[in-house]
């Protein structure tokens, strides 16, 4: 049982050293991931012409025999 409560304690202190090493990175990344700012608007433009899809286009007269 001590052995599971020095790894316990052993992992608990790398984590720590390891925060505080890279604390400012961490603080960045958690800032940009999750959002410090607000979301940017995005403005959906009207298209010129309708969408079509490629496979619906209406047949021509060549085409046909």
């Amino acid at each position: 049982m001590l052995i599971y409560f020095l790894v316990a304690v052993t992992l608990g202190a790398w984590g720590a050293v390891y925060f505080l090493y890279f604390r400012i990175p961490l603080q960045d990344w958690f800032g940009n991931r999750f959002g410090r700012e607000s979301t940017p608007e995005i403005k959906e433009l009207a298209p010129d012409e309708p969408r079509t899809s490629f496979a619906h286009m209406p047949s021509s007269d060549e085409d046909t025999p």
